[in-house]
């Protein structure tokens, strides 16, 4: 490190230490309503001896070492005098200063960028200034809303990181081309293509999982009423139809199915305002042209979600006085999502073959069939072709039909794996998007 940098980097490190020792000093004792007794200057001065400890580290090793472990020692003998006086067995301040004073070396030997540093301070001051609340949290969890965390865990950060992103097909398997020759059928010219792709498969399973934990958790923080609604919000950026089929799961517990119809047109609202900014850069003539057209279908789904949110729909389960426990396996349910992650993949591969068969001569038809596992790669296809091998028009027809399949689609999914309720619901309001969308037909 030059020394250049000495200065600039010894004043981060200050107002780093500074940050978190007035966290420390101004935080509220409640056992004897005292400050804390140690706070901003004695942080700043741990902040700072762990930055010049970096800059021995590099230049002087064995003094570096000889101060660490004075710091070790210096930390150990606060906490066991802290707390003989005070009988307060807790560590959070003693952590709180080993983490400031790596948070310094870390700025003095600059093994990693100052803006990860700083992320780290503001992550470390946010766990610090919020313990009552983490508290709440916490008291409030049981055993089973553990194990769900932990089996989603496993779904998300175990198994789906070490699945291949990698797309198999019949030439990946062995003997495959040569079996089906000796009964007469040649797919030679389709070797390639795709049959499954393990990490999507399973990225659609983590999704759907995701969606039903991140609902629940912000139900749990902020209210049934908004946490869905939130949670619906975030997933129709990510994948409407995967959001709107965590939703349709949900709908068979039988509560609140107006409020899970509305979180499902505010997911499909999401994917409306996201055609906007797909096509925009794309092609922005088809963009003027498709505006029509794409306001009736937000401005209606719009109405029809307040319509089902506002709603006050007397709960099946209303009879029952005492809050029953949630029951392992409740929160989310693994199975109904891997059904639908093989219907989705099948569906995909239907759409693949009809687009090989057909090819773009056939632009309706395949852009129909494709649109029933997405409508991106589609949109974006006809957005290219648009006013130069297709007319505008024609691309709108398309845009309209591809729209009103995907949504029919889901309508389909929510009728397979929800409740009949939800699904002729969220079908009604789906045929009421469609017809808004027509309007675009009528502009010239």
């Amino acid at each position: 490190m030059s020394l250049s940098y000495l200065p600039f980097r010894l004043i981060i490190s200050l107002v780093v230490g500074a940050v978190i020792g007035l966290e420390r000093e101004t935080y509220h004792q409640p056992a004897n309503n005292k400050k804390g007794s140690i706070g901003l200057r004695t942080f700043s001065l741990i902040s700072t001896l762990g930055t010049l400890a970096g800059i021995l580290y590099i230049h002087n090793l064995p003094f570096f070492i000889f101060i660490s472990s004075v710091f070790g020692l210096l930390v150990v003998a606060y906490y066991i005098l802290q707390s003989n006086l005070t009988r307060d067995v807790g560590i959070t301040t003693e952590i709180g200063m080993v983490f400031t004073y790596l948070i310094g070396l870390l700025i003095g030997t600059n093994i990693i960028p100052m803006q990860l540093i700083l992320a780290i301070v503001v992550v470390l001051v946010l766990i610090l200034s919020r313990k009552e609340e983490i508290q709440n949290i916490i008291i409030g969890i049981d055993r089973e809303e553990f194990h769900a965390f932990v089996s989603y865990a496993l779904i998300a950060l175990v198994i789906l990181p070490f699945l291949p992103n990698t797309s198999f097909s019949l030439q990946n398997i062995p003997g495959a081309l040569a079996f089906l020759k000796t009964y007469g059928v040649d797919l030679k010219q389709y070797s390639s293509f795709e049959i499954v792709n393990p990490f999507r498969l399973w990225f659609i399973v983590a999704l759907i999982t995701g969606i039903d934990m991140a609902g629940y958790a912000l139900e749990r923080i902020i209210g049934k009423k908004h946490g869905r609604l939130m949670a619906s919000l975030v997933g129709g950026f990510i994948s409407s139809t995967s959001t709107t089929q965590s939703l349709a799961q949900e709908s068979k517990k039988g509560e609140g199915e107006a409020k899970l119809v509305a979180s499902a047109l505010f997911a499909n609202l999401t994917s409306f305002l996201q055609i906007f900014i797909l096509l925009a850069p794309l092609n922005g003539a088809f963009l003027v042209k498709s505006t029509p057209a794409l306001a009736s279908m937000i401005l209606t789904t719009l109405v029809l979600g307040l319509f089902f949110f506002t709603r006050n729909e007397k709960l099946k389960n209303r009879k029952e006085t005492k809050k029953k426990p949630i029951e392992e396996g409740e929160i989310f349910t693994l199975v109904p999502a891997l059904k639908f992650a093989l219907i989705f993949v099948s569906i995909k591969f239907i759409s693949k073959a009809s687009l090989i068969i057909f090819g773009n001569n056939g632009l309706y038809i395949t852009s129909v069939i494709a649109s029933f596992t997405g409508i991106d790669a589609v949109l974006m296809n006809v957005a290219e072709l648009a006013g130069k091998t297709i007319s505008y028009q024609t691309a709108l027809i398309t845009l309209i039909l591809v729209n009103a399949t995907n949504l029919l689609s889901k309508s389909f999914f929510s009728y397979l794996q929800g409740s009949k309720r939800f699904a002729l619901r969220f079908f009604l309001s789906v045929l009421a998007i469609i017809a808004a969308s027509m309007v675009g037909l009528l502009v010239k």
